[in-house]
């Protein structure tokens, strides 16, 4: 126990994100809010961005599950109940990208997925915005977000009123949402992300980025800081990220990561390394709030229950507790599953590039979705080849049986190691056999393919069953789209093996392509459009 890092905390909460694509049901929020509140969290930040149901505006959360008025109110009653304060996440310029589909939003559109500033128009609908989290929700605080906002005033602002300093755009629409936001009484935070963008070409995180004084001074003296940051691994650049947020002189708060967003299976280590960086930094500068972040990019593959270790481990960081025995026994103690048990969840990540799973790597996605024969991600491959994904499975399978309640999570992530035992290098062996000649092994790696399919449908069925126990089913048709596309594409490149053995067609072309390297395989944004394809989707 290092009793010189234990802090006095203000919140120490985390975040959920239910707007990408997978909400979650409001049963589930409540089993959140009970292990939360067990492991001394006090807050949990609802991140909804445009997922409610507001009076006057029917496309807000359509056909997408939006929360009511009454579920919200619901999850708030019980987190009061547990002692957790439930917070709402919403978004107020950027990050609206559902929304911003809408024709009828056209007009409030300046680019991307963010909202134009000095249109009447956009403010009146942010009023709403805030009026239902201000009638629904309890609490008085609210998250703003305001983050990545990368072309803020280059899209329709500037064709409607020239360019505009973007500092002096940014603070300017701030400042105008945040006197909407006093007139409820509620006390707001930002992710600061903007104000470090604007300085340092575009990005976030760096050494000697600074804010010009006048900014700072501008920021609204009620509105809280929150410096996010799932990246870095060392002790320094926290510490010179505290110090630069500290010369704004605002409230600030701090969000680390819980990795269940990279892809099907959580990445609980690499979570881990980065927070033990973070909490000692944050113990060191007396950060009174604090957040751990569980998002859902690009289609909520994994459950955010999957990382639960993390959630449990960082707590204890923040009480000064590191040592991983202590841990884990508190862990088992409080859950009655082991830990090193529940982080078996992190292997189908684990590679020769990843022995120890504490770096980024989605490579389960990757492989799951690459295609067999374009072979967008096989370049890379064969440098983490052989991967034992049996292995893999075998085991998940027998850690699942003891995990209880928690059986679901590990049955999923088996039945995908089972897929990827045949299907991550499927497309060099047939790519090889090919080019050789090899038409016997041609012949039967058609049958490879339609075990694969086969082996699909058993990890859909399992994928189904986590989503349908922690989301609403809105969402559900976007993995059954591209998992469904996938089968069809696995029996159809044995479909064209077949033609090309039978004399039917005289070669296949996608075959004949020198493979080259093609952008960073292993992305950890994990976009499926990105590993599947060339083409647009």
């Amino acid at each position: 126990m290092e009793t010189d890092r234990i802090n006095e905390y203000k919140n120490f909460g985390a975040m959920v994100c239910c707007a990408s694509n997978g909400i979650m049901k409001p049963e589930k929020v409540k089993e959140l809010i009970d292990l939360l509140s067990v492991m001394g969290y006090n807050l949990l930040e609802l991140c909804i961005d445009d997922i409610y149901k507001i009076d006057g505006e029917p496309y807000f959360g359509y056909l997408r599950g939006g929360y009511t008025k009454e579920e919200v109110r619901e999850m708030d009653e019980y987190a009061k109940s547990k002692g957790v304060e439930l917070v709402p996440c919403i978004q107020v310029l950027a990050h609206l990208v559902n929304l911003v589909k809408i024709p009828e939003y056209s007009d409030i559109t300046d680019i991307d997925d963010i909202l134009l500033i000095d249109e009447p128009k956009t403010y009146r609908l942010i009023d709403k915005m805030i009026k239902f989290v201000s009638d629904n929700f309890s609490s008085k605080k609210i998250n703003l977000c305001f983050d990545e906002a990368h072309h803020v005033g280059l899209g329709k602002y500037l064709d409607k009123h020239g360019y505009k300093d973007r500092y002096e755009l940014l603070i300017k629409h701030l400042n105008k949402v945040c006197e909407m936001v006093d007139g409820y009484g509620l006390e707001p935070h930002i992710w600061s992300d903007m104000f470090f963008r604007l300085a340092n070409k575009g990005e976030y995180v760096g050494k000697g980025v600074v804010i010009p004084e006048n900014v700072m001074e501008k920021v609204p003296e009620n509105l809280g800081l929150c410096y996010w940051d799932y990246y870095s691994e060392d002790e320094e650049t926290y510490d010179e990220m505290f110090r630069s947020h500290e010369a704004f002189k605002r409230e600030l708060w701090f969000a680390g990561g819980a990795w269940c967003w990279s892809g099907f299976a959580p990445q609980n280590r690499m979570s881990l390394c980065r927070s033990k960086a973070a909490m000692k930094q944050v113990g060191k500068h007396g950060i009174k709030n604090v957040l751990i972040t569980m998002w859902g990019d690009n289609g909520r593959d994994c459950s955010c229950f999957s990382v639960l270790p993390t959630l449990y481990a960082v707590r204890q960081y923040a009480l000064g507790n590191y040592d991983e025995e202590c841990i884990k026994a508190g862990f088992e103690e409080l859950f009655g599953v082991s830990f090193d048990d529940f982080m078996t969840l992190d292997i189908p990540n684990k590679n020769r590039s990843n022995p120890n799973l504490e770096k980024l790597d989605n490579s389960c996605k990757a492989m799951l979705y690459n295609d067999c024969f374009l072979g967008l991600r096989d370049y890379y491959f064969e440098k983490i080849d052989p991967v034992p994904y049996m292995e893999y499975a075998e085991t998940l399978e027998q850690t699942g049986k003891r995990m209880g309640k928690y059986k679901y999570l590990f049955d999923n992530l088996a039945a995908l190691c089972r897929v990827l035992d045949i299907k991550a290098g499927i497309g060099i062996r047939t790519r090889n056999a090919y080019k050789s000649g090899d038409k016997k092994l041609l012949k039967s790696l058609t049958g490879d393919y339609r075990e694969a399919a086969d082996r699909l449908g058993i990890f859909r069925d399992t994928l189904r069953k986590v989503w349908m126990n922690d989301n609403k089913p809105y969402g559900w048709d976007i993995q059954e789209i591209r998992l469904g596309g996938l089968k069809a594409r696995l029996y159809d490149c044995a479909q064209r093996i077949e033609e090309y053995l039978s004399g039917e067609t005289k070669s296949i072309p996608e075959l004949e392509e020198t493979l080259l390297p093609y952008g960073n395989w292993n992305s950890g944004y994990n976009l499926y459009r990105g590993f599947i394809s060339v083409s647009e989707l």
